[in-house]
């Protein structure tokens, strides 16, 4: 009797336990890029009805959104980060180019404002079309918190997110480690965002390659009800509409939806309820437009509240209901920085960090400014990435290398258009003067062959050869030929001058020594050979002036000596800086000849939100180089040129968009000082040849503009407005 009320008491306890045994809910987010934001309303309907997850599961997109719910954000919170979040800038952040050798002072060709890299590997030498530094940082500062969480069980809510081995294609499941590395990898689109590589040295890119919508996972972790959310599905479903890929756009789109489609609608019947909101009229690149995105979430809530009903209406039954929610993101602790662990090749920064950040809090402006530094630290080493996490309070910082290239195309564009006004002598210009330039670098171990065209109104056909000789030393040869307007009489600025139809040749021989990509000093003999034609063959010389320049040739041999400094390489546009530009040149054409030329420009910001900055800039030019070439003088910012000249300005920079690129306005005051004699067609401007003396015209006035800030380059507008009635209009690329 003993034995058998034993054997009923131990029965009735397994029949409670099995009673009393609540059902694992598992919320499933598929990956969709920008659709992705259309979880967050269905998450926000959960919430309302109480609804509490014990698992929540993400591919790519869904991963992150998924994350942030699991580690304590609400939807509100959510909708106050997208707010707070400028998406479309740090996605669509063109991956910067490889820092070449710095440019000696005043190069003709300048910067690119595009540039292809060809290597023997293929094209790029980077894995990515996109820069993820951006998206990097959105990561580090809304995550802070629990980055250094070690395990996913022990978030808000327990969660795990797919990525894909790029080598074999196999998932990969993240459930410990840097929560920042798994939601890095599962985002990690191929051929957009760089390729993560993690400790183990696996490479893994976008979650969704694999299982976009990872239901089967969750069931394999033991989930008994199965909420899958699929952003993708209204999108396949509609392609039954000729009209939605017809388009590039909406090829590309269809595209990526097929490759990870097919094995999320196979797994639909494993889950217990499927939710696809309407989103076949979005981008997965619509980062520009979320209030959309956000609106197919909601209208799928207000169309489905049945479905919500049914599944609460479940849950409350099997006695999911009494879940409490979830702890919020605040109440997790702030993360104190005990260290820092640099690559080999970067350890040489570790000091600094040591010092500057050991003991402070891995949080907000802390993490932007790390950021930012290892920004800087980036471009100093010519890096392709600098990515860093913190793992048990150390924050490790790993860089990549670009792939050593064979060739690198580079197209640029500088210059505008100007428009001159002197308001006393009534008198209206307008001046052309943009330079299109084509240049191809070709590495052949130490030695870099340059042949550029520049297109303006000089056209230049170059080949420059540059050979290291040592680390920081290189030799330089330079072969031109030129033809177009030289004469100091040509239509560069259309104040009383006129087309003419010059040629030019010339040889180089140069010294350069030169530190990283910031400072470069160069040693360059030069012989010019030019052929200045006739102008009295133009039709725009009017008859009176026919005799005004008879054919002749100028030889000038010269020497120069010229730095440069380029600290703004180290920072954005948006941050402070200074460059330093200069150049002496002495030389011989029967008579001794010299040029001197220097400019520096500085920024300092002048707010923490990186919107106020404080410009200043001076430039200084006296020469007594040969009178009949342009060469020999500077142009004025009222159109007019000579051969002492004297500037400066300082301007307040007001940006509209802090830290991303876009519209920016500046004003402040101006003056200048220079020599307003005219070009003599019977001699020199001035026989002295004391530096500045033949200053006796003076400006000064305001100077404001708008700007456009790009990745291919600074487009802006500017008027200058002169106490003495001269005003002028730019309208200019950078």
């Amino acid at each position: 009797m003993k034995r058998l009320t034993c054997v009923l008491v131990l029965v009735m306890s397994c029949l409670c336990l099995f009673a009393t045994h609540r059902p694992v809910v598992a919320l499933v987010l598929s990956g969709g890029g920008a659709r992705g934001f259309a979880h967050i309303p269905i998450i926000e309907e959960l919430e309302r009805r109480g609804i509490v997850p014990d698992m929540v599961i993400g591919a790519s997109m869904g991963a992150l959104v998924g994350a942030l719910y699991a580690s304590g954000y609400t939807s509100h919170d959510m909708y106050a980060l997208i707010d707070d979040t400028d998406f479309m800038n740090a996605v669509f952040n063109l991956s910067q180019p490889a820092e070449k050798v710095l440019d000696r002072a005043y190069d003709s060709i300048g910067d690119p404002n595009f540039s292809i890299d060809f290597t023997e590997g293929g094209i790029g030498r980077t894995d990515a079309l996109l820069d993820d530094s951006k998206v990097n940082l959105i990561l580090h500062e809304s995550l802070s918190r629990v980055e250094d969480i070690g395990s996913f069980d022990d978030l808000a809510i327990p969660f795990r997110c797919v990525g894909t081995d790029f080598r074999s294609g196999e998932g990969i499941v993240f459930s410990s480690g840097s929560l920042y590395d798994a939601l890095r990898a599962s985002m990690s689109m191929p051929f957009v965002f760089p390729v993560v590589q993690l400790e183990d040295g696996r490479y893994v890119v976008d979650g969704g390659v694999y299982d976009n919508l990872p239901i089967e996972l969750a069931r394999s972790m033991g989930a008994d009800i199965v909420i899958a959310v699929d952003v993708n599905e209204s999108i396949r479903q509609a392609a039954e509409d000729e009209e939605t890929f017809e388009t590039l756009s909406g090829a590309l789109t269809q595209y990526l939806v097929l490759v990870g489609q097919i094995r999320s609608v196979e797994q639909y019947d494993d889950a217990d309820y499927v939710i696809v909101p309407d989103t076949s009229r979005i981008g997965v690149v619509a980062f520009n437009d979320i209030d959309a995105i956000l609106e197919c979430g909601r209208a799928f809530v207000e169309d489905n509240r049945q479905l919500f009903d049914d599944i609460q209406a479940r849950l409350e039954e099997a006695g999911c209901g009494d879940r409490p929610a979830p702890r919020p993101y605040s109440s997790f602790p702030v993360s104190t920085i005990e260290g820092f662990d640099f690559d080999e090749d970067l350890e040489r920064f570790e000091d600094l960090f040591e010092r500057l950040y050991t003991g402070a809090a891995y949080d907000g402006d802390v993490i932007r400014d790390i950021d930012r530094r290892l920004g800087m630290i980036r471009r100093m080493t010519n890096k392709s990435t600098v990515n860093y996490r913190l793992e048990d309070g150390i924050v490790r910082v790993a860089g990549r290398d670009y792939v050593e290239p064979s060739t690198s195309l580079q197209l640029g564009l500088k210059g505008g258009i100007h428009s001159y006004t002197d308001f006393r002598g009534r008198d209206f210009h307008i001046a052309l003067d943009p330079d299109f330039s084509l240049s191809l670098d070709m590495w052949f171990g130490d030695l870099r062959l340059t042949p550029s065209l520049v297109i303006g109104q000089m056209n230049t056909l170059s080949l420059d050869g540059f050979l290291l000789v040592a680390r920081s030393w290189a030799l330089e040869v330079g072969l031109e030929g030129a033809f177009g307007g030289m004469s100091a009489l040509s239509d560069r600025v259309y104040l009383d001058r006129y087309p003419t139809r010059d040629w030019k040749a010339s040889g180089s021989l140069g010294l350069v020594y030169f530190s990283g990509i910031s400072h470069r000093l160069d040693l360059t003999f030069t012989y010019d050979f030019h052929y200045l034609g006739r102008v009295q063959s133009s039709a725009h010389v009017p008859s009176s002036r026919r005799d005004i320049w008879p054919e002749r040739i100028v030889h000038h041999p010269h020497l120069t000596l010229s730095y440069r400094l380029d600290g703004t390489h180290l920072e954005s546009v948006q941050e402070t800086g200074l460059s330093v530009q200069c150049a002496l040149s002495v030389g011989w054409d029967g008579d001794f000849t010299y040029s001197m030329r220097g400019d520096i420009d500085s920024s300092i910001r002048l707010s923490a939100s990186h919107s106020s900055f404080l410009d200043a800039g001076l430039s200084l030019f006296s020469s007594r180089g040969p009178y009949e070439l342009l060469s020999s003088y500077m142009v004025d910012t009222f159109g007019r040129i000579s051969s002492d000249f004297i500037y400066a300005d300082m301007s307040y920079r007001y940006y509209f968009f802090p830290r991303r690129n876009g519209l920016y306005i500046f004003a402040g005051v101006f003056g200048e000082a220079l020599s307003d004699d005219g070009v003599s067609t019977s001699g020199r401007v001035d026989d002295t040849m004391v530096p500045f003396a033949t200053l006796d015209s003076f400006e000064a006035g305001l100077v404001a503009g708008l700007g456009f800030l790009t990745d291919f380059g600074d487009i802006f507008a500017r008027v200058h407005v002169s106490y003495t009635g001269r005003v002028s209009f730019t309208i200019e690329v950078q």
